[in-house]
C-alpha cells in the first residue's frame, strides 16, 4: 500500500511538473510581450507629433510627452500636479475667462465621454497663444472614470494653409482672366474657372473633362503639341493663339502655361492662364497707326522728337530718338545715342550758347534754342525745344523735346534778311539822295529865288522913290507890292528851311533848339531841351539829319495826337550810341490799338534808326503821356 501511495504521489508530482512548467513558460513570455508593448507605447508617447497629456481624476497633470512640452514651453516637472485648465486653458482667444465646466478635460472627467473641440487656444509659458484642436478621452477603471488623456495639436500652420487655399480659391473663382488646369497628358481640361468658361461661351460643367482642343481654332491644332512640349521643357511658356467660342466665333488670346512636375519628365498637371487680347490688339493697332501717322507728320514737318529718362548729368546717358531725329542728324537708325554723342554733333562755335541754355534748363528755365549741327552731308540748322521734369529734390528725372530741321527756313530767313538789308540800304540811299535834293532845292530857292525877290523889292522901292510923290495912287500900289514881295520872301525862307534847315549846318543841338522854338511858337506847347554843347556832340551829317527828322516827326505826332502841355527832349551820346528821347505829358496811347494801325510816321522813324543799325521804341511814359526813344551807333571816334 505504501509503495502504491508513493507511486501515486510520484505520478502526481510528475503530472504537476508537466503542467506547471509550460504555465511558467507562458508567464515569462507574457511578461516579455507586456514589456515590449509598454516599450512601444512609451516610444509612441515620446515621438508622437501631437501633445499628449495624462490627467488624474481631479484634472491634475500626471504626465506630458515631449511634443506637449515643446508646444507649451513647459517641462513635465513644471506641469506635474497642476491643473491643465488653470495652467494653459484658462482664457479664450479674446482674453476673456474660459469657464472650467466647458473645458474638454473637465467635461470628460465629469461625463465620462470623449470630447473633441476645434479652434481652441492654449497659452504657452511665455504668455503667447497657440491655436489647437483638442481630443479628451476618459481613462476607465472598473467602469469608473479614473482620469483622462488629452491630445492637442497645433493647427496654426493648418489654418494658414487653409487661409491661403481659401484665397487661391477666391482668386480662381473671381479672376477676370481665364484659368484652367490641364491633365498630365495635356489633352483634357480638368478644372476651369468661371471666367474661362464665360470667355468661351460655355458653363463650367460643359467644359470640365472636355478635350483641350475644343477651345482652339482648327488652324491652331497642329502647332498645339509643339507649344505644350516647350512649356514642359521650360517649365513656363507664353504664346499667342486663336480660340474658338461655343458659337464658332474666334478671338485672339495670350496663353501662359506653367508645368507642375513631381520629378524631371513626370508631369502632374499644367496651370494655364488665358487672356482675351482682342481689345489689346485693337489698341496696339491704333498705336501703330498713330505712330505711323506721327512719323509721317514728323517727316513732313522735319520735326523729330527725343527723350531722356533719369539722366543726372551723365553724358553717357542713353537718349531715345524718333526716326525723323535720326534722319535730321544723318545717323543710321540702329546706332545707340548718348548725350555725349549729341553734344559732339553740335557746331563748335555753337557749343557755348547750347551748353549755357542746357545749364539754364537744368535750373528750371525753358529750353528753346537754334544752333548748327555737323552731319555727314554738311552743316544743318536745327531748333530744339524741351520740357524738363524734376523730382522733389530738384534733380532732373526726364527730358522730352523736339528737334526741327530749319536749314531751309534759315536759308530763306538769311535771304529775307539780306533782301531787307538791301531794301533798307536802298531806302537809305534814296533818303540820302532826297536830302541832297532838298538841300539843292533849298539852296536854289534861298540863293536864286531869294535874290530875284530881293531885286524885285529894290526895283519896287526905286519906282516909289522916283514916281511916288507925283502919283499917289502909284505909290499906294507900290507899297502893296512891297508887302507882297516881303511875304513871298518869308514864304521862300520857310520853304527853304523846311527842305533843309540852315541850323543843321551849325550842328544837331542847334537844329533841335531851332525846331523846338518854332514848334513851341506854333503849337503853344512848352518845350525843354537837354543837349550837350555842339563841340561835345560830333556826329556825321547823315546821322544828324536822321535824328533831326525823327525829332521833327515826333513833334508832329505830339501836335496831332497827344493833347500835351509840355515836351521834354534829350540828346546824348552814351556807350558809343547817339540817344534821342522825346517825352510828353499828354494822354498816352493803347499799344494794342497802335499795333493794328498803319502808322507810317512811326514806321518811318523806325526805319531811319534801322538804316544806321539802331533801335527805336515807343511806350507809355511813367508819369502819363508817351515816350519815344532811339539809339543809333556812332562811327569810330565819333562821340564820347
Amino acid at each position: 500500500m505504501i509503495g502504491l501511495l508513493l507511486a501515486l504521489v510520484g505520478l502526481l508530482i510528475a503530472l504537476l511538473i508537466l503542467q506547471v512548467y509550460p504555465l511558467n513558460r507562458r508567464v515569462v513570455l507574457l511578461q516579455g510581450s507586456l514589456a515590449d508593448a509598454l516599450r512601444r507605447r512609451s516610444l509612441t508617447l515620446q515621438h508622437a507629433g501631437e501633445g499628449i497629456c495624462g490627467l488624474d481624476a481631479q484634472g491634475r497633470i500626471e504626465f506630458i510627452n515631449p511634443a506637449g512640452e515643446r508646444l507649451l514651453g513647459y517641462t513635465l516637472a513644471e506641469l506635474a500636479g497642476r491643473s491643465l485648465h488653470e495652467t494653459v486653458h484658462q482664457r479664450k482667444a479674446d482674453g476673456t475667462d474660459y469657464p472650467f465646466d466647458e473645458c474638454p478635460g473637465a467635461r470628460t472627467l465629469r461625463e465620462g465621454v470623449e470630447i473633441h473641440q476645434v479652434n481652441q487656444v492654449f497659452w504657452r509659458k511665455d504668455g503667447s497663444p497657440v491655436e489647437v484642436d483638442i481630443v479628451s478621452a476618459p481613462v476607465l477603471e472598473h467602469g469608473a472614470v479614473n482620469g483622462a488623456v488629452v491630445v492637442f495639436r497645433d493647427i496654426t500652420e493648418q489654418r494658414r494653409a487653409l487661409a491661403t487655399l481659401t484665397r487661391w480659391q477666391h482668386v480662381f473663382e473671381h479672376a477676370q482672366w481665364g484659368i484652367t488646369v490641364g491633365s498630365a497628358d495635356g489633352l483634357r481640361l480638368e478644372l476651369v474657372n468661371p471666367a474661362f468658361a464665360q470667355m468661351h461661351g460655355y458653363t463650367v460643367d460643359e467644359l470640365v473633362g472636355k478635350p483641350v482642343l475644343t477651345v482652339f481654332a482648327p488652324e491652331m491644332h497642329e502647332e498645339f503639341s509643339a507649344h505644350v512640349r516647350l512649356a514642359d521643357e521650360r517649365g513656363h511658356y507664353v504664346w499667342e493663339s486663336w480660340h474658338l467660342r461655343k458659337d464658332g466665333s474666334r478671338f485672339p488670346v495670350q496663353i501662359d502655361v506653367t508645368t507642375v512636375t513631381a520629378a524631371p519628365g513626370q508631369v502632374l498637371y499644367r496651370v494655364v492662364n488665358v487672356q482675351d487680347i482682342a481689345t489689346r490688339r485693337a489698341a496696339e493697332a491704333r498705336i501703330r497707326r498713330s505712330e505711323a501717322g506721327l512719323a509721317r507728320s514728323q517727316a513732313v514737318a522735319h520735326l523729330g522728337s527725343w527723350q531722356i529718362f533719369d539722366t543726372g548729368n551723365d553724358l553717357r546717358q542713353a537718349v531715345e530718338w524718333s526716326a525723323e531725329t535720326y534722319r535730321i542728324f544723318d545717323v543710321p537708325p540702329d546706332r545707340p545715342i548718348t548725350l555725349g554723342f549729341v553734344f559732339e554733333r553740335i557746331h563748335p562755335e555753337d557749343h557755348p550758347p547750347v551748353e549755357s541754355a542746357w545749364a539754364a534748363a537744368l535750373a528750371g528755365a525753358p529750353y528753346d534754342i537754334s544752333h548748327r549741327i555737323l552731319t555727314r552731308s554738311g552743316v544743318r540748322w536745327v531748333r530744339e525745344r524741351a520740357e524738363v521734369e524734376f523730382d522733389a529734390a530738384g534733380r532732373m528725372t526726364a527730358a522730352i523735346g523736339t528737334v526741327q530741321d530749319i536749314t531751309e527756313l534759315k536759308a530763306k530767313e538769311d535771304e529775307l534778311l539780306a533782301s531787307r538789308q538791301m531794301l533798307r540800304e536802298l531806302a537809305a540811299h534814296h533818303e540820302q539822295v532826297r536830302e541832297q535834293e532838298r538841300s539843292r532845292i533849298a539852296c536854289e530857292i534861298h540863293d536864286d529865288l531869294g535874290q530875284y525877290l530881293t531885286a524885285l523889292r529894290m526895283d519896287t522901292a526905286f519906282l516909289g522913290i522916283r514916281f511916288g510923290q507925283e502919283h499917289p495912287q502909284l505909290q499906294a500900289h507900290l507899297e502893296r507890292m512891297k508887302d507882297t514881295i516881303d511875304e513871298t520872301i518869308g514864304v521862300t525862307r520857310n520853304v527853304a528851311a523846311a527842305l533843309r534847315p540852315g541850323a543843321l549846318d551849325l550842328g544837331l543841338a542847334a537844329a533841335a533848339e531851332w525846331l523846338l522854338a518854332g514848334f513851341e511858337k506854333r503849337a503853344g506847347i512848352r518845350c525843354q531841351l537837354d543837349a550837350p554843347a555842339a563841340e561835345d556832340l560830333r556826329i556825321d551829317a547823315e546821322r544828324a539829319t536822321a535824328v533831326f527828322r525823327i525829332l521833327q516827326e515826333s513833334l508832329t505826332n505830339v501836335a496831332r495826337h497827344a493833347h500835351a502841355g509840355r515836351v521834354w527832349v534829350k540828346i546824348a551820346v552814351a556807350a558809343q550810341d547817339l540817344v534821342l528821347e522825346v517825352e510828353d505829358d499828354g494822354g498816352g496811347f493803347d499799344p494794342a490799338e497802335l499795333g493794328g494801325k498803319r502808322t507810317f510816321g512811326l514806321l518811318g522813324m523806325r526805319e531811319r534808326a534801322l538804316m544806321f543799325g539802331g533801335s527805336f521804341s515807343i511806350d507809355r511814359r511813367a508819369g502819363g503821356g508817351t515816350a519815344v526813344s532811339i539809339r543809333i551807333p556812332v562811327t569810330e571816334g565819333e562821340g564820347q
